[in-house]
Formats: structure tokens, C-alpha cells, sequence
């Protein structure tokens, strides 16, 4: 997924932001397809919930679309961190929609997280970091929290494999109706990295799926939060951006929260 971030990144001053998200999709459905009629076989086609499905989508591409847009606007250090409020919102959403407990444990995790998203954007640093792009991967991660937590209060509905399809299609189709009239030409160096980006997508999806299945929780989610050493590694190699202090001090309270979620709140579902 990050590498996904990265191919945006790497094209994202040259050509409209909905186009970029248009090919990521596109490309992003061939594994997913993929997974899905080997486990689902094409008869999941007939058996959908497409209200619920159509719902979910128009979600999940507003969070695609807000947080690639910020993904083009800092760096990939400050990205993960903020990114990571995401199951810090689920949280609190789940107390109020789903009457999940929220006990001591998760309101230190809390703090600590927040508090750590605050810190890594440097509110009150350099100004080098856009407010803007800070905000657009927030407001991401609000959308992906709510589309997480329709999916967990209504599972039963469809698969995992099930709802990523037709998530993304979805969001093909939405991000093609609005960049169809403004395609800009690519070059096959640029189109190759869409692809690239679009297919590491499906393929993170898909052992995204594959990993919440067989692994233990704990163990499943701890393991997401290389995404924090990926963000810090590709933007160095891709972009020489280093971490400051702010955003590695900041890193470090969303791993001290999601640990204190991890392995003292037993009764914790919830994975970033």
C-alpha cells in the first residue's frame, strides 16, 4: 500500500488527481478479481446486498480520493501517522454506533495516539509541512473509519474479498465520470508506474484479507504498522525526504498506542 502512495506521488504534480485515482483503481481490480472469483467463484455476482455495496463504495472513494490528495502534498513520513487516526476514530465510533466499551485502556491509547498525530504534523514547527495535506489524510482517515465500521456492524452482508470488489469498482466508475473530460496523455514511463502503483494495491488488499484471516489479532495488527518504517524508507530513497524529530517523536506514540491497544485492551477488534 505504501508503495501504491508512492507511485501517486511520484506523477502526482503532472496530471489531475482524479485521473491518477481513475488508473490506481482500474489496475488495483485485476488481483482483486482475481481473489475473489477463486474464493467466491462468479456467483457472488447474484447474491449482493448492492445498497449496502454502493454505500461502502462512494466511502471508500472518498477516502482514496482525500487521502492520495494529501498523499501529493507531504511527506510520506507525516502520512502514516495521521493516517493511523483512523482506528483512533474507530474507536470512538464504535462506542456511540456499535455500544463497544470504552474503558481506561483505550482512553490512555487515545491520548497517546492523538497526541502523536499532533505532534508528527508539527502544528506549531517549521511550516514546512502543508496544513492542507495534513487535513485532506485526516478527513481520509475519518472516511475510512466509517466505512470500517458500516462493514463491521453489517458483515454478514459479504465477504471481505466481496467488498473490496466492489468498493473499488465503485470507485472506478466514480473516477471515471469525473476525469473522463479532462485525460491527460501519459507517457509509458508514467503509465508504467500507474500500473505498478494500481496492481501493489490490489496485492496489499488482498493480503491485507488474506493476513486479518489466518493470523492472530494481535499479530495482524501489529504487523501494519511497518507501514510507519515503509512511509520513512521510500520517502528517503524516492523523494530524500527524512523524518524531523517532531514526526519521528510523533511516530513513536502511535506505536506506544497501538501497543497499549494490542496487548493490554484484550477485548480490542479493532485494526489500523
Amino acid at each position: 500500500m505504501v508503495s501504491m502512495d508512492t507511485s501517486v506521488k511520484l506523477i502526482g504534480d503532472k496530471y489531475p488527481i482524479f485521473q491518477l485515482l481513475f488508473l490506481n483503481s482500474l489496475f488495483s481490480l485485476l488481483p482483486i478479481s482475481f481473489f475473489v472469483i477463486k474464493n467466491h467463484g462468479l456467483v457472488f455476482l447474484k447474491k449482493q446486498n448492492f445498497k449496502f455495496q454502493i454505500v461502502r463504495g462512494f466511502l471508500h472513494a472518498g477516502g482514496f480520493l482525500f487521502v492520495l490528495s494529501g498523499v501529493t502534498k507531504i511527506p510520506l513520513s507525516v502520512v502514516y501517522p495521521v493516517l493511523f487516526s483512523s482506528p483512533l476514530i474507530l474507536l470512538v465510533l464504535s462506542h456511540f454506533f456499535l455500544k463497544d466499551n470504552i474503558n481506561s485502556i483505550r482512553v490512555i491509547a487515545l491520548i497517546i495516539g492523538f497526541t502523536g498525530i499532533i505532534i508528527s504534523s508539527e502544528p506549531f514547527g517549521t511550516n514546512s509541512i502543508s496544513f492542507l495535506g495534513v487535513f485532506e489524510v485526516f478527513i481520509g482517515a475519518v472516511f475510512i473509519a466509517i466505512t470500517n465500521l458500516i462493514t463491521r456492524k453489517y458483515e454478514h452482508l459479504a465477504s471481505s474479498y466481496e467488498t473490496s470488489f466492489f468498493s473499488m469498482f465503485i470507485s472506478v466508475l466514480i473516477f471515471f465520470l469525473i476525469m473522463s473530460s479532462n485525460f491527460i496523455l501519459m507517457p509509458l514511463n508514467d503509465m508504467i508506474i500507474s500500473v505498478i502503483g494500481g496492481l501493489c494495491a490490489g496485492f496489499g488488499v488482498s493480503a491485507i484479507i488474506f493476513g486479518a484471516r489466518t493470523l492472530p489479532a494481535s499479530i495482524f495488527g501489529t504487523t501494519s504498522y511497518f507501514q510507519l518504517a515503509y512511509g520513512v524508507i521510500l520517502g528517503w530513497l524516492f523523494f530524500n525526504q527524512l523524518p524531523t524529530n517532531e514526526n519521528l517523536l510523533g511516530i513513536l506514540f502511535v506505536i506506544i498506542a497501538g501497543g497499549i491497544l494490542f496487548f493490554f485492551d484484550k477485548q480490542s477488534k479493532i485494526s489500523p
